[in-house]
């Protein structure tokens, strides 16, 4: 009896024992297991990291390696520029130019490289030359018709970075090489933001690029820079039109008629520095103002 309890207690010890070798055996297997995979997963974590910092780097270089190759081929076609000491980069300030040519946007950009943004219109992202060649550079677009508020709290941001914004006030490229009526959005823009406007003329991008034509010419061009103009009723270019058109009595609103009338006036320095004529869709605003070509207001106006 004694021996068969012995064997039958040996029996059981014999089978624990296995079975605590066999889960001792998988335990090992499974601590192997984790360790491994654990460093698997460390690897191919740091492995994933410096590939992306390596393609960024590399994404990075070779950005800013097309952008100075793209800028130093587009200033072939630059003459000369005139002004630019008016433009300071610890002031924010709204650019205005004129606009005739696609290559306004390539060759002033090629001029102004650094805190610059840049406003398009919305579709020319779409465009599969224009739009490529407008990523080497900070573009925000705006719907033409309605800007809204998220565009004017962008630019706010963008100015209180002491970034200069670029406008072209006409909305379009002119077809015909003269100048378009001004949307007066551009004063309300430096308005709300409270810095100057600065006038600047293009001459010779519309030879270069017309609207019509696909393949640029080799023609040169020139880029004239105007004063700081502060729109204020203490600035006597704009004082008349503060007075006489003040919104409720205060002269810091202004009407939309007088908004208008100061886009007008901007918009025709440019002119006369650039050598345009008033196109035949803007005459009438620019007779009713008295900006027309042979003016003597016009005239006055610019030698002020």
């Amino acid at each position: 009896m004694n021996n068969r309890k012995l064997g039958f207690f040996l029996s059981v010890l014999r089978k624990e024992a296995n079975y605590f070798w066999e889960r001792l055996v998988v335990f090992s297997i499974r601590v192997r297991y984790r360790y491994w995979r654990r460093l698997l997963c460390r690897v191919v974590g740091n492995a994933t990291s410096l590939a992306a910092l390596y393609y960024r780097v590399f994404r990075r270089l070779r950005f800013r390696t097309i952008r100075l190759f793209v800028f130093f081929v587009w200033k072939l076609w630059l003459d000369k520029v005139e002004g630019f000491e008016n433009i300071s980069w610890n002031e924010s300030a709204v650019i205005v130019s004129n606009h005739l040519s696609y290559y306004d946007f390539f060759v002033l950009a090629s001029v102004l490289e650094r805190q610059t943004v840049f406003i398009a219109t919305k579709g020319l992202n779409d465009r599969s030359f224009v739009g490529w060649f407008m990523k080497l550079d900070t573009i925000v677009y705006v719907d033409r018709e309605k800007p809204g508020y998220g565009f004017f709290k962008e630019m706010v941001r963008q100015t209180k970075m002491k970034k200069n914004v670029v406008i072209y006030p006409e909305g379009t490229r002119s077809r015909s090489g003269k100048m378009l009526a001004p949307k007066p959005g551009f004063i309300k823009l430096a308005l709300l933001c409270g810095v100057p406007v600065i006038p600047l003329a293009m001459r010779g991008t519309y030879e270069i690029l017309p609207p019509h034509e696909h393949v640029p010419k080799m023609k040169k061009c020139s880029i004239h820079i105007g004063e700081k103009l502060y729109i204020s009723p203490s600035n006597p270019l704009f004082r008349d039109v503060f007075y006489r058109c003040a919104k409720d009595g205060k002269y810091t609103n202004l009407t939309d008629e007088g908004i208008e009338e100061i886009a007008f006036r901007i918009m025709n320095r440019i002119r006369l520095m650039s050598g345009q004529e008033w196109d035949e869709s803007a005459l009438p605003k620019a007779r009713l103002y008295g900006l027309a070509d042979a003016s003597p207001r016009a005239v006055e106006f610019c030698c002020q």
